[in-house]
């Protein structure tokens, strides 16, 4: 028998969703108000009424066990009639409600009049339909009496038609469970460390941990921890959550599904894609008058559910806005509507761990408790942090107050007193730009609040609004740092920042730990960080879980031999010092670069450093190509500068990038694709008002202010530029550090052991002889191999 408990609210959302888009997203973000309007209403209740009354009944059909839920509004008394009182808050004109407006509203109600009457034997029942305004407290009320043989025969044909889509539901999972049992790893042999990797992954689901896992190059990550994960679901409704900051390494995990699916992995798989990505419109604007994808989405999303899920197993970003456009639906809200019927989720981080737009469904409620897979885990520690900060401007409240001219009721009251409040932190900002404060500013939170509300009731009617997505833009900037205000705590600061004509307020968090943790722990079955680079894991297993956590460390598969690791320790490349060190690192670039035709990369800590090179680098363009990174690029332009190195070429190629970023990390370019790096410094975050913040705050907490807000950010900096040498058993590369630090003992001690093979030359020619001789081993190598 398949137990199965749902609400009569969830029943009746998703077979009679009604409205758009943006006042339902508006709604939503505004819940709290919701939850008031509730307690506000019922307060008005007499003694003899009841609140919040639980109701539920079993529905058995075949082999299917059915528990249905409520929880009634109220259960009123009036002129010896009883009245089943349902209460919604809405921002909407009363003008345009009616009961087709929302029709899950008054099926919700009918399911609950049903389950009441049947608990109660009632022969009928009055329902009310309450709406009541926001701002004012108005109410709007559709009135029906019902008698209980018309809500049975309403009842039974909902959950018939409800039952038929659990039907579905329960066959995938029972194939899924079966193909999971039967489903063998999908290459003949393991690599090296490969199995215990899985094996620790296996055990730390099964046992509900945090582990971490640093899992170098080659190991074969992607398909270890998504084979263990699977390995281990054994309840309806289980999901993975396979979390990547990068759409390479959402590729790769879609490129491992539909491999364990050639091998019989029965499974559905979704891809969520930021916003405007996934947008038809050449530029996004989700005002239903404008959008017809987001005009009546919830009336059409039914159907378009159940033709994704009948025809498509993997929902890959391309899939997603195929079955959209065909049912005219908002490809974004597709895709977060159809996970709730996929067995594994693949996104960003900040579905999971940003407390704005994580998926409230998986990560406000525990019925799911989902497996975490968190790929390139050192990204997560700025991430998170950036997740639990916003900042506001001056300059965008100007610009909001010219957007809402025609806004009605107008807000330009409360956007002046916010900008009173700017010049008020103008007047702090004369003699210095900038200043940190211990507290937050609660009235400015407040006047926000304020503005919050007056937007509410101004873009939550469908009227047409001049300005509306702009507007709606601005709204959900201000939402965001509200939001982010609820949380702060002593791991946050408030900064005033100037920079000429524009003030700047900002709330930064400097640790999100706790916030991590208690998303894992309180929502999530296990979580497993995962990353080549996780050294030093203390310092990791700190900034994400608070310390807590296991960790497991695999030996790389590659052979030491294959990366000719150097260090160049005669110089410094402290800001001070970079004028004097052009010439060595010119010296250094020439031996490189000549040592064998091919493509390279320079990182550098900075465009100024870079294009201090640039300056002196004179290269012959009928041998060499030099390709520059620039401040403002485009992910079409990063494409194509990473295929231009994936192109053969006839000249040696020479890539001037900065390092961290879309270039430092999780590219792969294998084989003759990348020869060679050459790193210029210790890759140390600039000095900043705001890091030597990140420093104080470090050294009270963990006594090591200065490595947890520059070394190891740096440091995993290098580590990656290096890690884009060798790709493959069969790559051989040259990486090259230069600064005096790369030697010091404290370096020493925070490299991986990979590196233990690091010879120090500082002499050009010297580092000529030794690029010339390793490749000249390879060619020997070669040979022999013929």
């Amino acid at each position: 028998m398949k137990d199965l408990r749902v609400s009569a609210k969830e029943i009746a959302e998703l077979l009679y969703g009604s409205g758009n888009i943006t006042s339902d997203r508006i709604t939503l973000a505004r819940a709290q108000e919701g939850t008031q309007i509730h307690q506000y209403w019922q307060n008005k209740y007499s003694e003899c009424d009841q609140k919040e009354v639980f109701v539920k009944t079993d529905f058995f059909e075949e082999e299917m066990h059915l528990e249905i839920t409520g929880r009634i509004d109220g259960i009123l008394l009036r002129d010896n009639k009883l009245i089943l009182e349902e209460i919604k808050s809405t921002y909407v004109d009363f003008e345009y409600l009616d009961e087709t407006s929302f029709p899950s509203h008054l099926v919700q109600a009918k399911l609950y009049a049903y389950l009441y009457s049947l608990e109660k034997k009632l022969k009928k029942i009055e329902i009310w339909l309450t709406y009541i305004q926001v701002e004012d407290k108005e109410i709007y009320r559709i009135e029906k009496t019902i008698t209980f043989k018309v809500l049975e025969t309403f009842f039974n044909k909902i959950i018939h038609k409800y039952l038929e889509w659990i039907k579905r539901l329960n066959r995938h999972e029972e194939e899924r469970q079966k193909s999971i049992v039967g489903l063998n790893f999908p290459f003949p042999e393991y690599r090296l460390n490969q199995r215990e990797l899985m094996a620790n992954i296996y055990r730390s689901i099964l046992e509900k941990e945090i582990l971490y896992a640093i899992a170098p190059t080659g190991i074969g990550k992607t398909i270890a921890t998504i084979y263990s994960a699977l390995k281990t679901i054994h309840m309806p409704r289980q999901k993975i959550f396979y979390l990547s900051a990068k759409n390479d390494g959402k590729q790769i995990a879609l490129d491992t599904i539909a491999l364990l699916e050639e091998k019989g992995l029965i499974a559905k798989t979704c891809e969520i894609t930021a916003k405007d990505p996934m947008c038809f419109l050449k530029e996004r604007d989700c005002d239903p008058a404008v959008c017809k994808y987001a005009n009546g989405y919830y009336k059409k999303l039914y159907k378009a559910l159940s033709d994704l899920l009948e025809n498509e197993s993997i929902y890959s970003k391309d899939i997603i806005k195929k079955y959209a456009k065909k049912h005219s639906v908002c490809p974004f809200e597709l895709s977060l509507d159809i996970s709730n019927y996929s067995d594994i989720i693949i996104c960003d981080y900040n579905y999971v761990f940003d407390p704005r737009v994580h998926l409230i469904r998986y990560f406000e409620d525990t019925v799911y408790q989902p497996i975490l897979l968190v790929d390139e885990a050192h990204n997560l520690v700025s991430r998170s942090r950036d997740m639990y900060s916003a900042t506001l401007s001056n300059d965008t409240f100007i610009k909001l107050k010219g957007l809402v001219r025609f806004l009605k009721p107008s807000p330009k009251r409360e956007i002046s007193n916010i900008l009173d409040l700017f010049m008020e932190m103008e007047l702090e900002l004369l003699e210095v730009d900038f200043i940190k404060k211990d507290n937050l500013n609660e009235f400015f939170i407040q006047t926000l609040r304020k503005l919050l509300v007056k937007f509410d009731q101004a873009l939550s009617s469908d009227k047409k609004i001049i300005n509306r997505s702009l507007i709606v833009e601005i709204y959900f900037e201000i939402y965001q740092f509200v939001k982010v205000s609820e949380f702060y705590n002593q791991e946050f600061v408030f900064l005033l920042e100037r920079s000429e004509q524009i003030i700047q307020v900002s709330i930064k968090c400097l640790n999100a730990s706790e916030f991590i943790k208690s998303t894992i722990t309180n929502f999530a079955q296990a979580c497993t960080f995962f990353s080549a680079t996780l050294d030093p894991i203390y310092y990791y297993k700190a900034l994400l879980t608070g310390g807590i956590g296991k960790d497991v460390k695999m030996i790389s598969s590659f052979k030491q031999d294959n990366l000719l690791l150097l260090a160049v320790d005669s110089v410094s490349t402290r800001y001070h010092d970079r004028q004097d060190s052009i010439q060595i690192i010119k010296d250094v670039t020439d031996a490189l670069i000549h040592s064998k035709k091919g493509n390279y990369i320079l990182f550098f800590p900075s465009y100024q450093y870079l294009n201090l090179l640039l300056d002196n680098l004179n290269l012959n363009p009928d041998q060499f190509d030099v390709i520059i990174q620039r401040k403002e690029m485009t992910l079409k332009q990063r494409s194509d500068y990473l295929m231009m190195f994936k192109t053969s070429s006839e000249k040696t190629q020479i890539g001037l990038f900065v390092m961290g970023g879309i270039f430092g990390e999780s590219i792969d370019l294998i084989g003759d694709m990348l020869s060679g790096v050459l790193i210029v410094g210790v890759g140390l975050p600039a000095l900043s008002p705001y890091n030597n913040i990140l420093r104080s705050h470090f050294d009270q907490e963990f006594q090591s202010g200065f490595d947890f807000a520059y070394t190891y950010p740096g440091l995993n900096k290098v580590i990656q530029a290096v890690g884009r040498v060798i790709r493959s058993e069969t790559d051989r590369g040259i990486a090259i550090l230069l600064d005096d630090r790369f030697t010091s003992r404290k370096y020493m001690q925070l490299y991986p052991k990979e590196w233990s093979h690091i010879t120090t030359l500082n002499q050009p020619k010297k580092i000529k002889k030794a690029l010339d001789y390793f490749w000249k081993e390879e060619e020997n190598h070669e040979t022999f191999k013929k």
